[in-house]
């Protein structure tokens, strides 16, 4: 008859002292609100020629239809083709948004180890301390959001938001004060 030994095996799993777990949610959380920050600049500067581009391209072809004396309702029917435009690139651009937050994350992740000793600086602390200042209903921005918050915030940036501005200013003054590689 055969022996089961129901001893459990001894496994040695590297245990995380409490010192390094709070170093690593706090560089966690950095390189959050960095990542965050920059999508939404990005998003903004997107919005914003999207907007223009749109709107530019409804004046040229009002003239170019104007100058050609094409009918007023050739030109509504372009004018059509401009507006689904205009709602197709809000599309485009939070694919947009994902596909950048999805490259800003693999490269802060590729050099998160050589940002190491760089991220012992305090002044990485003052973005943190910005973000959790601020209660928007959203989470925030030390956390890895998906697209529903980061559309929120986007929101409140479009919208302009007084309390998200403040905040948002204090941030892109943070970023451009921290120390570089």
């Amino acid at each position: 008859m055969a022996t089961v030994n129901h001893m459990p095996k001894k496994t040695t799993k590297q245990k995380i002292k409490p010192a390094e777990q709070n170093t690593q949610a706090r560089e966690t959380k950095i390189l959050n609100v960095i990542c965050n920050t920059s999508l939404l600049l990005m998003s903004a500067v997107t919005e914003a020629f999207s907007e223009m581009f749109t709107k530019l391209s409804k004046e040229m072809i009002t003239t170019i239809t104007t100058s050609l004396d094409n009918s007023e309702d050739a030109t509504k029917d372009i004018h059509k083709k401009t507006d689904s435009l205009q709602k197709e690139l809000p599309q485009q651009i939070r694919e947009q948004l994902l596909a950048m937050k999805t490259d800003i994350t693999t490269q802060l992740q590729e050099k998160k180890e050589t940002l190491g000793t760089l991220l012992t600086d305090p002044r990485f602390d003052d973005g943190i301390t910005i973000v959790e200042r601020y209660e928007f209903g959203l989470p925030a921005l030390t956390q890895d959001l998906d697209e529903r918050p980061l559309l929120g915030y986007i929101a409140l940036l479009q919208a302009n938001d007084p309390r998200f501005t403040t905040m948002f200013q204090e941030l892109l003054e943070w970023m451009k004060n921290l120390p570089h590689p």
